[in-house]
C-alpha cells in the first residue's frame, strides 16, 4: 500500500513539472509583428501630462480595466495613475521617513504591483524592505516589512503575497516565497542551489483565476492556483537552452558563457480567456532579437513574430484585455521611425497610424486589437519540434 502511495505521489509531482504546451522558437524567424494577420485594428490613447519627459516609454506599466499605472523609478519614484481618457488622476508616492539622525533621504520604490482584487497599488521600498499599500486614489492603507528582498512580488485573491527571489539569492535557496499580509512566511517553494550570476526580473501576472509566474532565463512558465504550482508552457530554444550544469558554474563564468553563446529571456507573460502572450529577447555579443509569441488557447495555434530590435518601437506589451487588446506603452517618435524607415508596405491596421501619432510627443498607450481566428499560413503547435532532452528539470525541483 505504501509503495502504491509513493508511486501515485511521484506521478502527480512529475505531471506538475510537465508542460501542457511546448513551444519551439524556429529559425528562420517569423513575420514582423505589424504583419500579423491576427491584428484587426490599432488605436491610440494619449496620456495627458503637463510637461514633456515625465513619462518615458521604457517605464513599467500595469493595467486594471481602464486604470493605467506607470512607475517612474528614475526621477520622482512615484506611480502615475491615468484613467480611461488618458487623464492623470493621481500621483502616488511613498511618504518620506523622518529621522533625527543625519542620514540621506531614501525614497526609492524599486518595484510595484497592483492588487485588482482589492484595488490597491503596492510600492516596495528597497531601503527598508517594506511594501506600502495604497488605494487607487493614493490613500496609504498599510505597510508590511518583508523578511526576504523580492525581485518581484504580487498578491493573490486571498490576500497573501508571493515573492520571487531570483537565482543565487544570498538570503534564501528558494525562488518562490509565500507570506501572509503581515509578511509571515507561509511556505517556501522551488528550491534552487545555484552558483550562477544572480538573476532577477519581472515575474508575475495575475488573472481572476490564477497567477502566471516565470523567470527571465528559464524556459518555463508556471501557473499558481491556490497552493498548486504547475508548469503551463515550456520553450525549446535549441542550442541556446541553458546547459544542464549552468547552476554549478561560478557567477563570472556563467555570465561570460551566456553572453558569448547567446541566450533567450522571457520578459513578459500575459493571458486572457483566448490568448497567452509572451515577449522574449534573444541577446548575444553580436546581436539582439525581439519576439512576440501568441498562443491561441481555443485553436491551439502558436504564432511567433519578430520586431525590429534596432528601433524597438513596441517592446513588450504590458496587458492583454478581455477584449483581446494587447496594450503597449510606446514612444511616438520610435513608432514613426519604424513605419517610416523605408517600409514598402504598411499593413492596413497601421495605415493611418503614422499620421495620427505625429500629433503627440509624450508616450502614448497603443492597443492592438486581435481576432481569435486561425491564420492559415502559420504552423500549428502540433508540428513544432520538441527536444525532450532539452526539457531539463535537474535544477528546478
Amino acid at each position: 500500500m505504501r509503495a502504491v502511495l509513493v508511486i501515485v505521489i511521484s506521478f502527480l509531482f512529475f505531471r506538475a513539472l510537465v508542460a501542457q504546451v511546448k513551444i519551439d522558437i524556429p529559425q528562420p524567424y517569423g513575420d514582423n509583428i505589424i504583419e500579423s494577420e491576427l491584428i484587426e485594428s490599432v488605436s491610440i490613447l494619449p496620456l495627458n501630462v503637463e510637461r514633456y519627459g515625465i513619462i518615458s516609454a521604457d517605464m513599467e506599466m500595469k493595467v486594471d480595466g481602464d486604470n493605467y499605472f506607470i512607475l517612474d523609478n528614475k526621477k520622482a519614484q512615484c506611480v502615475y495613475h491615468f484613467n480611461a481618457e488618458g487623464n492623470l488622476v493621481e500621483t502616488i508616492c511613498i511618504v518620506r521617513d523622518k529621522s533625527e539622525e543625519n542620514l540621506p533621504i531614501l525614497n526609492n520604490p524599486a518595484w510595484f504591483s497592483i492588487n485588482p482584487y482589492k484595488k490597491h497599488i503596492e510600492l516596495y521600498r528597497f531601503e527598508n524592505s517594506t511594501i506600502y499599500r495604497h488605494s487607487y486614489n493614493g490613500d496609504l492603507l498599510g505597510k508590511t516589512e518583508m523578511e526576504i528582498t523580492p525581485s518581484d512580488f504580487i498578491r493573490d485573491k486571498n490576500g497573501n503575497y508571493w515573492i520571487y527571489t531570483g537565482w543565487n539569492n544570498s538570503e534564501t535557496q528558494y525562488r518562490l516565497i509565500k507570506t501572509d499580509v503581515n509578511g509571515k512566511i507561509i511556505s517556501r517553494e522551488l528550491r534552487l542551489i545555484s552558483k550562477c550570476t544572480p538573476t532577477e526580473g519581472f515575474s508575475f501576472f495575475s488573472t481572476p483565476e490564477r497567477i502566471l509566474f516565470w523567470e527571465i532565463l528559464s524556459n518555463k512558465v508556471f501557473a499558481i492556483e491556490e497552493n498548486s504550482i504547475k508548469t503551463l508552457y515550456e520553450f525549446n530554444f535549441g542550442v541556446h537552452n541553458l546547459p544542464r550544469d549552468y547552476h554549478l558554474i561560478r557567477a563570472d563564468e556563467s555570465f561570460t558563457l551566456i553572453n558569448q553563446t547567446g541566450y533567450y529571456g522571457i520578459k513578459k507573460v500575459l493571458e486572457n480567456e483566448s490568448f497567452t502572450y509572451f515577449f522574449l529577447n534573444y541577446t548575444s555579443l553580436e546581436r539582439r532579437e525581439m519576439f512576440h509569441v501568441l498562443h491561441n488557447k481555443k485553436s491551439g495555434e502558436v504564432n511567433i513574430y519578430t520586431e525590429n530590435s534596432a528601433i524597438g518601437a513596441f517592446d513588450k506589451a504590458h496587458y492583454l484585455t478581455d477584449n483581446n487588446e494587447l496594450v503597449f506603452l510606446v514612444s511616438p517618435r520610435q513608432v514613426r521611425r519604424l513605419l517610416g524607415s523605408g517600409t514598402d508596405f504598411i499593413p492596413a491596421p497601421f495605415a493611418e497610424l503614422p499620421e495620427e501619432i505625429k500629433n503627440y510627443r509624450n508616450p502614448v498607450v497603443l492597443k492592438f486589437k486581435l481576432h481569435d481566428g486561425v491564420s492559415s499560413n502559420s504552423p500549428s503547435n502540433e508540428n513544432y519540434f520538441i527536444d525532450e532532452a532539452a526539457a531539463d528539470s535537474l535544477y528546478f525541483n
